[in-house]
């Protein structure tokens, strides 16, 4: 039997544990599907068992219920999985997460949020206004949202938030009502060959819009990106000009952000965050919220009860006397960013940046861009590389110490260290006063949990 949802009532999900999928089991659990799910990793089985969604740790054929009338997967999940197998040999539909996003896009008023930066922040931005306005939206976006306590959000609106990510062209999978387009960068060299791929990849997604859908872009892509699908582009930059344009007040001593649009004031806002990139972010939130009818005072309410987003420069306690932030920025223009932000805060404080590459083949890619974007901490760490869906084999053994050799010429202190090694080392290596910016996309978190487990704050 197929609902409202379009999917049929027991789905199986392999690789429930993703930050996507996660937030799917649970919306589907929500609308009353049976849902089950198996993964390599448990960290997140506590949160299953607690909605009743049944978890199998690690993947086997005997883990697919008889009853599963659906499977959904994720993108590190191939086709030889033993699960994916089964379901083909019982003739089982089977979808990849991101066709079963565009099912649920093309029944809804989707407004989906992409860009090579910035798209997870900008979501939850988005999603912090829609509640102000109590529009009730339901929300999938790929990080955990402080105000939403998750990955995901079941609204009575009609509103349909998502995070639109262009790996692997997932997002060509979608059928959006309007949108955001953050910027357009070359990332995911397993997918882009170069940045007329990306860009010509992210026209192809403007054609998937609906006619005359809203959609905020970049006002330096208007070159790039006019014409592509028959959408109404709003534009948005920082300082003059056309569109939604967001800049500091440098007079106030509160961090605030003045918007405007096509050169006349609309209103300020405190905004929590540092950086130029959440100048952006907030800016291009306006700029969509406002075209949807959004009053802006709860425009401007919804910016400044925004909380953030765990692991996008989110502080933690982890050792006594330093400040300490985790952030999830593993292409080199997002470490900038990051390191721009903190030396922001921290001026004239010594800032370590604790870097866990994620994927080789990313570092081998764009190894002289990431030695160019530390030029902002004092000191560098580069922990283990965070490989997934790649063979480490078949790139050079020494990226990591390539690295650290070009940020020693370029004046940065830098040196290698092993995963454990860090937490040992880290308390005794940082000086009470000093900054950590904890950068990576994989499991560099973990550090500050098992040092701050060690009994180091005091």
């Amino acid at each position: 039997m197929i609902d409202q949802s379009g999917f049929p009532h027991h789905i199986h999900i392999v690789g429930i544990g993703g930050s996507a999928t996660s937030g799917l089991a649970m919306l589907l659990h929500s609308w009353k599907h049976i849902v089950t799910g198996s993964d390599q990793e448990d960290t997140r089985e506590p949160l299953f068992r607690e909605r009743g969604i049944p978890f199998f740790n690690g993947h086997h054929e005997s883990n697919l219920p008889k009853q599963a009338q659906l499977v959904i997967r994720s993108f590190a999940v191939p086709d030889t999985n033993p699960e994916i197998t089964a379901a083909k040999e019982r003739n089982i539909p089977s979808l990849l997460y991101s066709e079963a996003l565009g099912r649920l896009s093309a029944m809804r008023k989707t407004i989906a949020i992409a860009g090579t930066h910035g798209k997870t922040t900008t979501t939850g931005l988005l999603t912090s206004i829609f509640l102000e306005a109590g529009r009730d939206p339901t929300v999938i976006l790929g990080g955990e949202l402080e105000s939403i306590g998750g990955n995901w959000r079941r609204g009575d609106g009609e509103d349909f938030i998502v995070e639109a990510c262009e790996f692997q062209k997932s997002f060509l999978n979608l059928k959006p009502s309007s949108g955001i387009i953050t910027n357009i960068e070359l990332d995911h060299p397993e997918t882009f060959s170069d940045q007329g791929h990306v860009e010509e990849t992210f026209r192809e997604y403007l054609g998937r819009f609906h006619a005359g859908s809203m959609v905020v872009i970049p006002a330096d892509l208007a070159d790039r990106l006019d014409g592509a699908g028959d959408v109404r582009l709003i534009y948005f930059g920082i300082g003059e000009g056309d569109g939604w344009r967001g800049q500091i007040d440098t007079t106030k001593s509160v961090r605030t952000i003045e918007l405007s649009e096509d050169g006349t004031f609309r209103f300020a806002a405190r905004l929590m965050r540092p950086g130029t990139h959440e100048v952006f972010n907030a800016t291009a939130a306006a700029a969509l919220a406002a075209a949807h009818g959004i009053e802006l005072e709860d425009i401007r309410r919804g910016i400044e009860k925004f909380q953030g987003v765990k692991r996008r420069f989110e502080k933690r306690q982890v050792i006594e006397e330093v400040e300490w932030y985790e952030d999830y920025a593993h292409h080199p223009t997002e470490i900038q960013y990051t390191l721009e932000g903190a030396r922001e805060l921290y001026p004239d404080r010594k800032i370590w940046a604790l870097f866990q590459p994620h994927q080789a083949m990313r570092l081998d890619t764009f190894l002289e861009k990431f030695a160019g974007s530390f030029g902002l901490a004092d000191e560098v760490i580069v922990l283990p590389i965070y490989s997934v869906r790649e063979d480490e084999k078949e790139f050079p053994n020494d990226l990591r110490q390539h690295l650290v050799n070009q940020l020693r010429r370029r004046g940065v202190s830098a040196r290698l260290c092993e995963f454990e090694q860090a937490i040992y080392d880290l308390p005794e290596l940082i000086s009470p006063g000093d900054v950590v910016v904890s950068l990576g996309a994989g499991t560099n978190d973990e550090i500050g949990d098992q040092i701050s487990r060690s009994g180091v704050i005091g």
